[in-house]
């Protein structure tokens, strides 16, 4: 899951009016009032927010609409609610949308294990496991640091069921690892579409303004002003790490860590395990009502070389259950 901090203010207009005239339609008087309301203000929420016209209309969407508005739907409890809605999401032809929980209704599973952490899986070969890419870049940083003032000659990115996070962390790893500078593509919002009908091509890719500053207000300003933002790492001189690179993947890597699997990928690191998720979107919150909010997407996302990863996901070079993918890894290094 990759945020957006600051929501996009035409879709926020368009919100103050759906949910006015949802609280009249709520009031009429019928036993599954706040749960059509609901239904309503979510599809009306996604048809504003989503970044693509084209996927919120169709047979897929039309599919999706009618199971929400199906009175066995709605006359289900939260949980089961929100399951079924969370469902019927897995057919449309994007991800991201989903159907949380507001913060405090429920008490969530997590994790007290640390963002990021480094491990010896064999000699002279470190392995840093992301949990999530989040919490301060600087732990990220360190991390690598430590991997760089060690005698490792090779290094193993274990990305397993790390379902994504925010670029400032990912960029925080991924400056460790090349000294040039990186484009690591770009997200376009609805506004783009408006303007321009579709994805861009190249040369409309090389004319998006790369993002100067690499962090989640900056990014979430441009999209608001431009309509789309491309991310490119700037060049340094700082120390690297030189080694032998394999990157781990499965089903559940997601995200953040898709383009960071694909360009490393481009540029010869190898990718072992199962296909990543294809779920590499950004998204946002929108509440609904006291009890639910909705995740939306508001911008889709383009590698430079024009690749859609979202519902395509990364194909490793050795494929194997992820399982498997920690020992494939060090018989390839030579550790066993």
């Amino acid at each position: 899951m990759f945020h957006v901090i600051s929501r996009v203010h035409p879709i926020a207009a368009v919100l103050l009016l759906i949910t006015a005239g949802l609280a009249d339609f709520a009031a009429a008087g019928s036993v599954q009032a706040p749960r059509t309301a609901l239904v309503e203000r979510a599809i009306a929420t996604a048809e504003a927010a989503v970044p693509n016209p084209e996927f919120v209309s169709g047979e897929h969407w039309e599919q999706f609409t009618r199971t929400l508005r199906d009175p066995e739907v709605q006359s289900l409890n939260d949980e089961e609610f929100r399951r079924a809605f969370n469902r019927a999401t897995d057919s449309l032809p994007f991800t991201h949308l989903r159907l949380h929980w507001q913060p405090g209704m429920r008490e969530g599973n997590e994790s007290d294990r640390p963002a990021i952490e480094l491990s010896w899986p064999g000699d002279r070969i470190a392995m840093v496991q992301v949990r999530m890419f989040e919490e301060d870049p600087a732990v990220f940083t360190e991390t690598m640091n430590a991997v760089m003032a060690s005698d490792a000659e090779a290094l193993i990115i274990d990305l397993r069921s790390t379902p994504g996070g925010s670029f400032p962390t990912a960029a925080a790893l991924s400056r460790a690892l090349r000294r040039e500078a990186v484009d690591a593509g770009a997200f376009l919002t609805r506004a783009w579409f408006a303007r321009h009908g579709d994805y861009p091509d190249l040369d409309q890719y090389a004319g998006i303004a790369a993002l100067e500053e690499l962090d989640l207000a900056a990014f979430a300003a441009q999209l608001q002003r431009d309509g789309a933002a491309r991310l490119v790492l700037p060049a340094h001189d700082d120390p690297i790490f030189e080694g032998r690179l394999v990157i781990l993947t499965d089903r559940d890597t997601a995200s953040t860590c898709e383009p960071l699997v694909y360009l490393l990928q481009q540029q010869g690191v190898p990718v072992i395990g199962e296909r990543t998720a294809g779920a590499m979107l950004s998204a946002e919150h929108f509440p609904m009502d006291e009890t639910f909010r909705l995740f939306v997407p508001v911008a889709d996302y383009l590698t430079p070389d024009l690749v859609r990863l979202d519902r395509n996901g990364i194909r490793p070079d050795i494929e194997v259950p992820a399982s498997q993918a920690l020992e494939r890894a060090l018989a390839m290094l030579g550790s066993l």
